[in-house]
Parts: structure tokens; C-alpha cells; sequence
């Protein structure tokens, strides 16, 4: 009895009050999930003290009836000890329609149990209050056992919906539960079950402990990697705006560019990946005019063939610039490829049609669009049904048909002609 007296009181108090030490230093802990734990530890407390006020009880001269009473209590009080556990590992998966049947078992225990204070068919004292079991003294057991079986099944009809760790946790709550039912229907001892409801708490409540640090790593990552995104951004906004300071007349043209590559992205059904990507693409795109000179870039007659040649040499100038950047991935398709024809008279690989990188047909036309809706140093802003009409031509020849019958689209939805001045 001195080891048993032992376990029952020091193993539960033990967990149980390092178990209220960490909810307390916990400040992120959920409040409804701090509430159950609170909640639970108050049921493995109370049903403590009364288990003990039967031992302290039994074989003395207290009234039987206050003993039988006592003890009706504690039986009513175990098997909803663990169906606020079961609640607990639910969460916001339960509903009504789980949470009522399975409570009523627990009312018909609590009829059962209590109907001994008048029939002694479930247990009774005698008249030395030594306890005894009824011929219904099983209904307890088959009550914690149908809660046992409830916890196995929950366990295992809800992991899909579970993180691997979780579903680790829940298995071995159930096996503990049901090891410690087993435990004290054969060798009497109840404080195994009383244990084992305490280290199922603290075994969930360590699950709760990891995601929240989980939780906590996965945000501090996402706060780097939008803080590196912005970062990002700003840097190719800032390389843009250089390339297209060279020219007075494009101010602007990078971000346009990479507007509408982006939004023809979009229309293609790809992904915000794509899109993102696509647009870096955009505003690099002429990233080798940096290493054209400002003359050639700037002058307003006819160019030479020398100068033409240079001119010509900006994609493979902006495609060894941009190779260097590995973060990501095929930054230089746009920079490169976006001189290149449909028909393959482009420059500088001259390219056929599906050869050209998807990316680089989308800059392409983008690229066509904004030199004609845009002023240059040698004309004005085209009106739009001159713009339609030339990128109807450049349709099978110089752009690919698909990606500029979607430019198309977006020129017919825009009646105001305002598309251009953003």
C-alpha cells in the first residue's frame, strides 16, 4: 500500500505542477487550449483528493452513506477526466455530433454509480465501510472502455488531418490510456490511469510547445524572406531605372514592360512564381544597354551599320550580366531572347519560334507594345488603332501569334486608351 499510496499521490501532483509551470511561462499558448489543460488538470486534482478521502475512509466509522457517495463521485468523475482529454485532441474538429453521444455514457455510468447509495448492485460498503463490488460493478469498466476504444478510433480516423508528430502523440496516448484501463482492471491499482492521463497531457501539450516554436521559425522565415523579396525588388527597380535614365524617352519603359509580361503571365494561367520571375525578367530586360554608349543609345538619325551592330550587342551584354545572379533562376531568358523573331530573323541566336524561351516571347511582345504606345526621340505615342494593326502583323512573323493575340485582348478591353501610361 505504501508504494501504491506513493504513486497515486506524488507521480500526478508532480507532472501536473510542472505541467502548470510551463502553461504559465507559455504566454503564445492558444487561450481555449490553455483553458482545457486547465480544465484537465482540475479533474486529475479533484478526482485525486477524492481517492484519497476513500483510502483515508475505509474501515473507519463514517457514515456509509457519505463514503458511498464519495466514492460515486470519483467513478463519476474518471471516465469524463478522459473525455475532456478526447475534446482536447478534437479541437476544432468537434462538433455536436461528436461531442453529445459520446456523453452519454458518462450519464449512464453517473445513473449506475450513484443508484448505489440506494441499491447496492454496482458497489457497496459494509458495515465495517471495507468496499465491495455489486453484480454490476463491470458497468465502470465497460463505460472507461468504450471512451478507450472512442480515443483509438478518433486517433486513427482523424491522422490525415494531422501533422506526423501529432499523429505520433495521439498514437501513443491512446496506447497508454488503454495499457493503464487494462492495468487497473486486473491488478486494482488506480493510479496507473491517473498517471497516464497526466503524461498524455504533458505528451500534447509538448506537441503544442513544438509547432508553436515551429510556428515561430516558419515566421521569422517568412519575415526574412519578404524583407529579402523587398530587398530584391528594389535593387532590380534601381538597375532599371539606371538602364533607362541613358534615354529620356524611356523613362519608364523597364516597369511597363514588366507590367504587362506580368499580367499576360497571368492570363496564361501560370503560377505567382512564374509571374514574379517573369517580371524581374522584365525590368532586366535591357540591362545590357548599360554598356552601349549614351550617343548611340540617343541619337535621333538613322544608325550606322557599326552603330546598329553595337546596338545589337545589348542582349548578349545583359545575358553575361545577368548569368551571375543563381538566385533565380533563368534571370537572363528576357535580357537575351527578347530580340529574337518568330520567323527566326531576330537576333543574337536567331531563334525559331518555339525555341525561343516562353519567357522571351512574353517580353517580346510586351516589349513591341510599349515601343509603339510610348514617345520616342523620333516620333510620337502611335494611336491605338495604328498599335492594333501592327500587332496584328507582327503576328506568325515577329511575335508569337498566341501571346500577341492575348496583348490583343487586353488593347480591346482598354477603350480608353490608358493601358500605356502606367
Amino acid at each position: 500500500m505504501e508504494y501504491d499510496y506513493f504513486t497515486i499521490n506524488y507521480f500526478p501532483i508532480i507532472g501536473i505542477a510542472f505541467l502548470l509551470i510551463f502553461m504559465w511561462r507559455n504566454s503564445y499558448l492558444e487561450q481555449k487550449i490553455r483553458r482545457s489543460f486547465y480544465v484537465l488538470c482540475a479533474f486529475v486534482l479533484i478526482e485525486l483528493c477524492i481517492y484519497n478521502l476513500e483510502l483515508i475512509f475505509q474501515g473507519s466509522d463514517i457514515n456509509t452513506m457519505a463514503l458511498t457517495a464519495i466514492t460515486a463521485l470519483g467513478y463519476t468523475l474518471r471516465p469524463l477526466m478522459i473525455y475532456f482529454l478526447i475534446t482536447l485532441i478534437l479541437r476544432n474538429e468537434s462538433t455536436a455530433k461528436v461531442k453529445i453521444p459520446m456523453l452519454m455514457p458518462f450519464f449512464i455510468n453517473t445513473v449506475f454509480v450513484f443508484s448505489a447509495l440506494f441499491v447496492p448492485y454496482t458497489f457497496y460498503y459494509d458495515t465495517h465501510n471495507v468496499f465491495h463490488r455489486g453484480i454490476f460493478g463491470w458497468t465502470t469498466h465497460i463505460v472507461m472502455l468504450v471512451y478507450l476504444v472512442s480515443m483509438i478510433f478518433i486517433s486513427f480516423s482523424h491522422l490525415e488531418k494531422r501533422l506526423k508528430f501529432e499523429k505520433t502523440i495521439i498514437i501513443e496516448i491512446s496506447m497508454i490510456l488503454t495499457i493503464g484501463a487494462f492495468a487497473e482492471s486486473l491488478f486494482g491499482s488506480y493510479a496507473v490511469l491517473r498517471c497516464g492521463v497526466v503524461l498524455s497531457l504533458i505528451f500534447y501539450y509538448m506537441f503544442f510547445q513544438s509547432e508553436m516554436y515551429k510556428d515561430e521559425i516558419v515566421e521569422k522565415h517568412i519575415e526574412q524572406t519578404n524583407m529579402t523579396e523587398k530587398f530584391t525588388i528594389q535593387m532590380i527597380t534601381a538597375l532599371a531605372r539606371a538602364v533607362d535614365a541613358k534615354d529620356s524617352y524611356t523613362n519608364g519603359h523597364s516597369q511597363r514592360v514588366a507590367d504587362y509580361s506580368k499580367e499576360i503571365s497571368r492570363r496564361l494561367n501560370k503560377d505567382s512564381e512564374f509571374q514574379r520571375r517573369i517580371y524581374y525578367m522584365g525590368m532586366l530586360h535591357d540591362i545590357g544597354k548599360i554598356g552601349i554608349p549614351d550617343y548611340i543609345i540617343n541619337k535621333t538619325e538613322k544608325l550606322s551599320d557599326v552603330e546598329f551592330e553595337t546596338i545589337k550587342s545589348h542582349p548578349a551584354i545583359g545575358a553575361e550580366v545577368l548569368q551571375t545572379i543563381t538566385e533565380i533562376p533563368n534571370l537572363y531568358f528576357g535580357a537575351r531572347w527578347h530580340h529574337e523573331r518568330y520567323d527566326g530573323r531576330g537576333y543574337p541566336d536567331g531563334l525559331v519560334g518555339d525555341e525561343i524561351p516562353l519567357e522571351a516571347r512574353i517580353i517580346a511582345v510586351a516589349d513591341v507594345y510599349d515601343a509603339m504606345t510610348s514617345k520616342r526621340s523620333y516620333r510620337d505615342v502611335l494611336p491605338q488603332n495604328v498599335v492594333r494593326e501592327e500587332m496584328e502583323k507582327a503576328k506568325r512573323t515577329q511575335l508569337d501569334p498566341y501571346i500577341a493575340n492575348i496583348m490583343l485582348d487586353m488593347m480591346n478591353e482598354d477603350h480608353q486608351y490608358l493601358m500605356r501610361e502606367r
